[in-house]
Protein backbone atom coordinates (compact mmCIF):
# COMPACT_ATOMS: atom_id res chain seq x y z
CA UNK A 1 0.00 0.00 0.00
CA UNK A 2 1.30 3.83 -0.92
CA UNK A 3 0.94 5.35 2.37
CA UNK A 4 1.72 9.12 2.39
CA UNK A 5 2.66 9.84 5.87
CA UNK A 6 5.58 6.76 5.58
CA UNK A 7 6.87 8.65 2.44
CA UNK A 8 9.61 10.66 1.88
CA UNK A 9 9.63 14.00 0.41
CA UNK A 10 11.43 12.40 -2.56
CA UNK A 11 9.47 9.35 -2.60
CA UNK A 12 6.40 11.24 -2.84
CA UNK A 13 7.16 13.75 -5.77
CA UNK A 14 7.75 10.02 -7.74
CA UNK A 15 4.51 8.85 -7.45
CA UNK A 16 2.08 8.47 -10.13
CA UNK A 17 -0.05 11.52 -10.45
CA UNK A 18 -3.07 9.77 -12.43
CA UNK A 19 -3.55 7.65 -9.13
CA UNK A 20 -6.43 9.26 -6.73
CA UNK A 21 -5.31 10.49 -3.27
CA UNK A 22 -7.93 8.63 -0.79
CA UNK A 23 -8.15 11.08 2.39
CA UNK A 24 -10.25 9.15 5.60
CA UNK A 25 -12.44 11.45 7.35
CA UNK A 26 -14.92 11.07 10.57
CA UNK A 27 -16.18 12.92 13.52
CA UNK A 28 -15.11 11.89 17.18
CA UNK A 29 -19.15 11.81 17.92
CA UNK A 30 -21.63 10.31 20.42
CA UNK A 31 -23.30 6.83 19.01
CA UNK A 32 -25.40 5.97 22.37
CA UNK A 33 -24.18 4.24 25.50
CA UNK A 34 -23.00 1.30 23.58
CA UNK A 35 -20.57 2.69 21.37
CA UNK A 36 -17.37 4.81 21.58
CA UNK A 37 -16.93 8.25 19.82
CA UNK A 38 -14.67 6.72 18.07
CA UNK A 39 -17.21 4.98 15.36
CA UNK A 40 -17.22 7.28 12.47
CA UNK A 41 -13.44 7.70 12.50
CA UNK A 42 -12.95 3.62 13.10
CA UNK A 43 -15.08 3.25 9.95
CA UNK A 44 -13.88 6.08 7.61
CA UNK A 45 -10.12 4.46 8.11
CA UNK A 46 -10.80 0.59 7.97
CA UNK A 47 -13.23 1.22 4.79
CA UNK A 48 -9.86 3.99 3.25
CA UNK A 49 -7.49 1.35 3.74
CA UNK A 50 -8.93 -1.27 2.66
CA UNK A 51 -9.55 0.63 -0.96
CA UNK A 52 -6.02 1.34 -1.06
CA UNK A 53 -4.35 -1.87 -0.41
CA UNK A 54 -7.06 -3.17 -3.28
CA UNK A 55 -6.15 -0.35 -5.54
CA UNK A 56 -3.06 1.09 -5.40
CA UNK A 57 -4.18 4.55 -5.21
CA UNK A 58 -2.67 6.60 -2.52
CA UNK A 59 -3.61 6.77 1.43
CA UNK A 60 -3.31 10.04 2.91
CA UNK A 61 -3.42 10.78 6.39
CA UNK A 62 -6.87 11.10 7.96
CA UNK A 63 -9.11 14.16 8.92
CA UNK A 64 -10.61 12.94 12.80
CA UNK A 65 -12.37 16.08 13.26
CA UNK A 66 -15.35 16.51 10.86
CA UNK A 67 -18.22 18.37 10.53
CA UNK A 68 -19.87 18.54 13.89
CA UNK A 69 -23.70 18.45 12.55
CA UNK A 70 -27.03 17.80 14.73
CA UNK A 71 -24.76 15.46 17.52
CA UNK A 72 -22.97 18.85 18.45
CA UNK A 73 -24.40 18.81 22.09
CA UNK A 74 -24.18 15.46 23.05
CA UNK A 75 -20.96 14.42 25.76
CA UNK A 76 -17.97 13.56 23.75
CA UNK A 77 -18.41 14.64 20.37
CA UNK A 78 -15.58 16.61 19.04
CA UNK A 79 -15.81 18.31 15.51
CA UNK A 80 -15.37 21.44 13.74
CA UNK A 81 -17.71 24.29 12.31
CA UNK A 82 -18.77 23.65 8.80
CA UNK A 83 -17.06 27.02 7.96
CA UNK A 84 -13.84 25.41 9.64
CA UNK A 85 -14.32 22.05 7.66
CA UNK A 86 -14.68 23.51 4.59
CA UNK A 87 -11.14 25.39 4.86
CA UNK A 88 -9.37 22.14 5.93
CA UNK A 89 -10.52 20.20 2.43
CA UNK A 90 -10.25 23.38 0.14
CA UNK A 91 -6.81 23.55 2.13
CA UNK A 92 -5.39 20.28 1.89
CA UNK A 93 -6.94 19.58 -1.91
CA UNK A 94 -4.82 23.08 -2.85
CA UNK A 95 -1.93 21.73 -1.24
CA UNK A 96 -2.30 18.63 -3.16
CA UNK A 97 -3.21 19.92 -6.08
CA UNK A 98 -0.15 22.41 -6.31
CA UNK A 99 2.03 19.16 -6.06
CA UNK A 100 -0.03 17.63 -9.33
CA UNK A 101 -2.54 15.43 -7.21
CA UNK A 102 -5.32 16.56 -9.02
CA UNK A 103 -7.55 13.07 -7.89
CA UNK A 104 -8.96 13.16 -4.60
CA UNK A 105 -11.06 11.00 -2.70
CA UNK A 106 -12.91 11.39 0.60
CA UNK A 107 -14.25 8.40 2.06
CA UNK A 108 -16.30 8.88 5.38
CA UNK A 109 -17.75 7.30 8.37
CA UNK A 110 -20.63 10.71 9.05
CA UNK A 111 -22.67 11.32 6.25
CA UNK A 112 -22.75 15.49 6.61
CA UNK A 113 -19.39 15.49 5.93
CA UNK A 114 -20.55 15.52 2.65
CA UNK A 115 -21.37 19.26 2.85
CA UNK A 116 -18.71 20.51 3.66
CA UNK A 117 -16.19 18.55 1.02
CA UNK A 118 -18.38 19.60 -1.96
CA UNK A 119 -18.71 23.05 -1.10
CA UNK A 120 -14.76 23.09 -0.91
CA UNK A 121 -14.22 21.75 -4.12
CA UNK A 122 -15.97 25.33 -5.60
CA UNK A 123 -13.49 26.78 -4.09
CA UNK A 124 -10.65 24.57 -5.31
CA UNK A 125 -11.85 24.87 -9.08
CA UNK A 126 -11.35 28.78 -8.59
CA UNK A 127 -7.43 28.13 -8.92
CA UNK A 128 -7.37 24.18 -9.99
CA UNK A 129 -10.50 23.88 -12.57
CA UNK A 130 -9.06 20.35 -13.59
CA UNK A 131 -9.46 19.38 -9.86
CA UNK A 132 -11.30 15.83 -9.51
CA UNK A 133 -12.93 15.77 -5.91
CA UNK A 134 -15.69 13.46 -4.51
CA UNK A 135 -16.94 12.30 -1.03
CA UNK A 136 -18.46 9.00 -0.53
CA UNK A 137 -19.51 7.64 2.56
CA UNK A 138 -19.26 3.56 2.94
CA UNK A 139 -23.48 2.98 3.03
CA UNK A 140 -25.56 5.04 0.83
CA UNK A 141 -23.03 5.97 -2.02
CA UNK A 142 -22.46 1.88 -2.07
CA UNK A 143 -26.20 0.68 -2.54
CA UNK A 144 -26.53 0.23 1.40
CA UNK A 145 -29.89 1.53 2.24
CA UNK A 146 -31.01 1.73 5.77
CA UNK A 147 -28.09 3.08 7.79
CA UNK A 148 -29.32 5.27 10.55
CA UNK A 149 -27.13 6.86 13.12
CA UNK A 150 -26.12 4.17 16.01
CA UNK A 151 -28.80 1.93 14.69
CA UNK A 152 -28.41 -1.93 14.32
CA UNK A 153 -26.98 -1.50 10.79
CA UNK A 154 -24.13 1.29 12.11
CA UNK A 155 -23.73 -0.78 15.21
CA UNK A 156 -22.92 -4.40 13.49
CA UNK A 157 -20.88 -2.33 10.97
CA UNK A 158 -18.69 -0.71 13.34
CA UNK A 159 -18.24 -4.27 15.75
CA UNK A 160 -17.39 -5.81 11.72
CA UNK A 161 -14.56 -3.19 11.21
CA UNK A 162 -12.79 -3.88 14.94
CA UNK A 163 -14.83 -1.00 16.94
CA UNK A 164 -15.75 -2.06 20.52
CA UNK A 165 -19.11 -2.30 21.13
CA UNK A 166 -20.98 -2.44 24.41
CA UNK A 167 -24.01 -3.96 24.07
CA UNK A 168 -24.88 -4.90 27.62
CA UNK A 169 -25.47 -0.83 27.66
CA UNK A 170 -27.56 -0.98 24.57
CA UNK A 171 -30.79 0.95 24.27
CA UNK A 172 -33.64 1.08 20.87
CA UNK A 173 -34.82 4.53 20.48
CA UNK A 174 -36.51 6.30 17.32
CA UNK A 175 -36.37 9.48 16.19
CA UNK A 176 -39.18 11.29 15.00
CA UNK A 177 -37.94 13.97 13.23
CA UNK A 178 -39.86 16.84 12.09
CA UNK A 179 -40.85 17.86 8.80
CA UNK A 180 -37.83 20.48 8.40
CA UNK A 181 -34.17 20.27 8.55
CA UNK A 182 -33.63 19.95 12.32
CA UNK A 183 -30.52 22.07 13.82
CA UNK A 184 -29.82 19.40 17.03
CA UNK A 185 -30.65 16.19 17.69
CA UNK A 186 -29.59 16.82 21.28
CA UNK A 187 -33.01 19.05 21.48
CA UNK A 188 -35.47 16.50 20.22
CA UNK A 189 -33.82 13.86 22.86
CA UNK A 190 -31.31 14.92 25.23
CA UNK A 191 -30.86 11.12 26.84
CA UNK A 192 -30.33 9.00 23.54
CA UNK A 193 -27.29 9.88 22.05
CA UNK A 194 -28.18 10.06 19.12
CA UNK A 195 -29.61 6.65 18.61
CA UNK A 196 -31.96 6.33 15.36
CA UNK A 197 -33.14 2.62 15.21
CA UNK A 198 -32.59 -0.89 17.30
CA UNK A 199 -29.36 -1.75 18.20
CA UNK A 200 -30.16 -4.24 20.52
CA UNK A 201 -30.95 -6.73 16.68
CA UNK A 202 -27.12 -5.99 15.57
CA UNK A 203 -25.27 -8.91 14.16
CA UNK A 204 -22.24 -8.95 13.67
CA UNK A 205 -22.36 -11.61 10.82
CA UNK A 206 -23.92 -9.42 8.80
CA UNK A 207 -22.11 -6.65 9.78
CA UNK A 208 -19.04 -8.32 7.86
CA UNK A 209 -21.32 -9.05 4.75
CA UNK A 210 -22.39 -5.11 4.38
CA UNK A 211 -18.87 -4.58 5.30
CA UNK A 212 -17.86 -6.52 2.30
CA UNK A 213 -20.39 -4.91 -0.02
CA UNK A 214 -19.08 -1.63 0.84
CA UNK A 215 -15.86 -2.52 0.67
CA UNK A 216 -15.89 -4.10 -2.85
CA UNK A 217 -18.72 -1.01 -4.28
CA UNK A 218 -15.82 1.31 -3.46
CA UNK A 219 -12.68 -0.32 -4.92
CA UNK A 220 -14.98 -0.56 -7.82
CA UNK A 221 -15.11 3.12 -8.05
CA UNK A 222 -11.86 3.95 -6.84
CA UNK A 223 -10.87 1.37 -9.81
CA UNK A 224 -12.36 3.41 -12.32
CA UNK A 225 -11.16 7.01 -10.80
CA UNK A 226 -8.01 5.52 -11.79
CA UNK A 227 -8.43 4.62 -15.47
CA UNK A 228 -10.06 8.20 -16.20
Amino acid sequence: MIEWIKLTSDEINGLDRNLPVIIPIGLVEAHGPHLPVSVDVDSSRYFAREVATRTGAILAPEIIYGFADEMREYPGTLGVSVETCIAIITDICKMLCAQRFKKVIFITGHGANKVPCELAFYKVWEDFPDFKGVCWNWWSDCNISGIHHADKGETEVAMAVGTPAFMERVKDFKVQKPWYKIRSRYELDPESGGINGKPSEADIENGRKLRDQAVEALVEKVTAAIKD
